[in-house]
């Protein structure tokens, strides 16, 4: 029997070195990966397409979805050099694509004909990222389309243009604000929200939380604030954010669910190294996350996240 994907992820899969004040580690990375343990957390067939050279030796991390959309080329895998200061900001030292041309727009097309509801296609070189949706739209799947961004691809006009037509082929468009003034060079975020064409544009404000464009309405959605004390890593915290975001939208149709969800879920992703603390983290709901929240404040007092979690892993 073929296996159905509620969700299909395409991007990057990467060996990360990260350093920062809690120490230095190589460790698998990459934006779809870590958008497809996100949404794992409450969607269990999640389809990953991406590649990895013959260098890869985290194959623990890429066992939990299909393998014939993982494909395997010679040569070394995509590769990162990251590191934060003091404040989090993040510093990106070396790029390797690696083999990022095994990741075909045809390999998309087939996991999403397994019966997707939705594609999140993760920051990649933005022509071909326009190609992927581009061919999603001609496809005539039934499917809703989620795009994402990085400003390290925002360093050119043409690339700047490719990324708003994808937008604007889209039916989510996610991205922060520092990425929003990157790509469309306005600073006042309202005037900035205008030149982006997209059915729904999601812009992440950190801690304040998630303003929300969509059907001509705009809405503030608070996040889930203070759930933890103390970041160990925050690689991929974005891009966990935006597959937990996707999933819960998918399983409740409710933006405010939605952003609720992703903000603890990315919270807990911070309080370890990569995506240990997410990849084996499980919710049969939404609503499980706002009793795990209140349970933590039992009796009045603050219970440990890792006992509130205790039973979720």
């Amino acid at each position: 029997m073929i296996p159905l994907a509620e969700i299909v992820f395409v991007g990057h899969t990467s060996i990360d070195r990260v350093k920062n004040s809690n120490g230095e580690k190589i460790q698998p990375g990459g934006a779809a990966l870590y958008a497809a343990y996100g949404a794992r957390t409450l969607c269990r067939d999640v389809c990953l397409v991406t590649a990895v050279g013959s260098d890869y030796s985290f194959w623990e991390a890429l066992s939990e979805f299909p393998a014939e959309f993982i494909a395997r080329r010679k040569g070394r895998s995509t590769r990162f050099d990251i590191s934060y200061d003091a404040n989090w900001n993040a510093h990106y030292h070396s790029f390797e694509p690696g083999p990022a041309s095994a990741i075909t727009t045809r390999a998309l097309l087939n996991a999403v004909r397994r019966g997707a509801a939705f594609v999140h296609v993760a920051p990649m070189n933005p022509p071909k990222v326009e190609r992927m949706v581009s061919a999603l739209r001609g496809s005539g799947l039934d499917v809703k389309i989620s795009v994402n961004s990085c400003i390290n691809y925002m360093d050119s006009s043409a690339n700047r243009k490719s990324i708003l037509k994808s937008a604007s082929m889209a039916d989510i468009f996610i991205l922060n604000e520092r990425e929003l003034h990157a790509l469309t060079g306005v600073e006042v975020v309202s005037e900035a929200i205008r030149a982006i064409k997209s059915k729904t544009l999601v812009l992440t404000l950190g801690e304040i939380g998630t303003m929300i464009r969509s059907e001509g309405t705009r809405d503030l959605i608070p996040a889930l604030a203070a759930i933890t004390k103390k970041a160990v890593d925050v690689t991929g915290a974005g891009d966990t954010w935006s597959g937990s975001f996707l999933a819960a939208f998918h399983k409740t149709g409710s933006w405010i669910k939605a952003v609720s969800y992703a903000s603890f879920v990315s919270a807990v992703k911070c309080t370890g190294w990569n995506f240990e603390k997410v990849s084996r983290l499980r919710f049969d709901s939404v609503e499980d996350v706002y009793d795990l929240v209140v349970a933590m404040k039992e009796k009045g007092r603050q219970l440990r996240l890792a006992e509130a979690l205790k039973n979720r892993q």
